[in-house]
Protein backbone atom coordinates (compact mmCIF):
# COMPACT_ATOMS: atom_id res chain seq x y z
CA UNK A 1 0.00 0.00 0.00
CA UNK A 2 3.03 1.89 0.54
CA UNK A 3 3.65 2.70 -2.94
CA UNK A 4 -0.07 3.01 -4.40
CA UNK A 5 -0.02 6.85 -5.91
CA UNK A 6 -3.82 7.60 -3.88
CA UNK A 7 -2.03 6.70 -0.66
CA UNK A 8 1.18 8.52 -1.23
CA UNK A 9 -1.26 11.49 -2.39
CA UNK A 10 -2.98 11.67 0.31
CA UNK A 11 0.44 11.15 2.88
CA UNK A 12 1.13 14.62 0.89
CA UNK A 13 -1.66 16.13 1.45
CA UNK A 14 -1.74 15.26 4.89
CA UNK A 15 1.84 16.23 6.09
CA UNK A 16 0.92 19.96 3.99
CA UNK A 17 -1.77 20.18 6.02
CA UNK A 18 -0.01 19.46 9.18
CA UNK A 19 2.57 21.95 8.25
CA UNK A 20 -0.18 24.75 7.68
CA UNK A 21 -1.69 23.99 11.13
CA UNK A 22 2.22 24.27 12.62
CA UNK A 23 3.10 27.05 10.86
CA UNK A 24 2.38 30.72 12.64
CA UNK A 25 -0.28 33.12 11.34
CA UNK A 26 0.63 36.47 12.76
CA UNK A 27 -2.01 38.23 11.26
CA UNK A 28 -4.66 35.59 13.15
CA UNK A 29 -2.79 35.52 16.00
CA UNK A 30 -2.85 39.36 16.65
CA UNK A 31 -6.53 39.21 15.65
CA UNK A 32 -7.04 36.38 18.55
CA UNK A 33 -5.19 38.61 21.21
CA UNK A 34 -7.20 41.78 20.04
CA UNK A 35 -10.23 40.04 20.75
CA UNK A 36 -9.04 38.52 23.82
CA UNK A 37 -8.65 34.38 22.56
CA UNK A 38 -5.44 33.96 22.03
CA UNK A 39 -5.23 30.75 24.75
CA UNK A 40 -7.94 29.30 23.35
CA UNK A 41 -7.01 29.60 19.70
CA UNK A 42 -3.85 27.83 21.23
CA UNK A 43 -6.41 25.43 22.90
CA UNK A 44 -8.01 24.53 19.49
CA UNK A 45 -4.38 24.20 17.57
CA UNK A 46 -3.63 21.79 20.53
CA UNK A 47 -6.73 19.69 19.83
CA UNK A 48 -6.35 19.66 16.64
CA UNK A 49 -2.34 18.79 16.20
CA UNK A 50 -3.38 15.72 18.80
CA UNK A 51 -6.57 14.44 16.39
CA UNK A 52 -3.91 15.01 13.51
CA UNK A 53 -0.97 12.76 15.09
CA UNK A 54 -3.80 10.06 15.88
CA UNK A 55 -5.01 10.41 12.59
CA UNK A 56 -1.19 10.04 10.70
CA UNK A 57 -1.20 6.67 12.66
CA UNK A 58 -4.31 5.32 11.45
CA UNK A 59 -3.90 6.28 8.15
CA UNK A 60 -0.50 5.73 7.89
CA UNK A 61 0.47 3.20 10.47
CA UNK A 62 -2.37 1.26 10.23
CA UNK A 63 -2.53 0.94 14.18
CA UNK A 64 -5.85 1.85 14.57
CA UNK A 65 -7.44 4.49 16.99
CA UNK A 66 -4.97 3.56 20.08
CA UNK A 67 -1.64 4.19 18.41
CA UNK A 68 -0.71 0.41 18.21
CA UNK A 69 -1.66 -0.24 21.86
CA UNK A 70 -4.62 -2.25 21.63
Amino acid sequence: MEHDPKHLKRKDAFNLFYESVLKPDHELRQIAHETLCYNELMEWRDEILHYLDKRRVEEFYGWGSTGGYD
